[in-house]
């Protein structure tokens, strides 16, 4: 299979568990995917884009996508803790393991990772 066609694969295969895992990233991902959705529905080239996403060169892009884009596949459950998503506050929130993220009662938003 050439580069490109894996490349489209994994992330077709993974791309719920991508777009879950970048709203945890900067606005800066998050539009860099959105330039690799349209892309890749476009038919044209994602390789490069997929690199620059996960900051490696092209033969390391190629390698880590033969065992998946980080942050998707089923990964394995972990306590975390999440803070206030704009730093108004103190509260920290650890829900249990693979537990739903906690909101914020105030705003109503997504807590932060910690």
């Amino acid at each position: 299979m050439d580069g490109e066609r894996s490349a489209l694969t994994t992330l077709c295969q993974e791309f719920d568990a991508l777009i879950g895992e970048t709203r945890f990233h900067s606005t800066e991902r998050q539009e860099l995917l959105e330039r690799i959705v349209a892309e890749a529905r476009a038919r044209r080239p994602v390789l490069t884009l997929l690199g620059q996403l996960l900051n490696t060169d092209r033969e390391t892009t190629l390698r880590t996508l033969a065992t998946g884009l980080p942050g998707a596949g089923p990964g394995t459950a972990r306590q975390e803790a999440f803070r206030c998503p704009d730093g108004a506050c103190d509260r920290t929130a650890v829900p249990p393991p693979a537990g739903a993220i906690p909101r914020c009662a105030v705003m109503g938003r997504l807590m932060e990772r910690g």
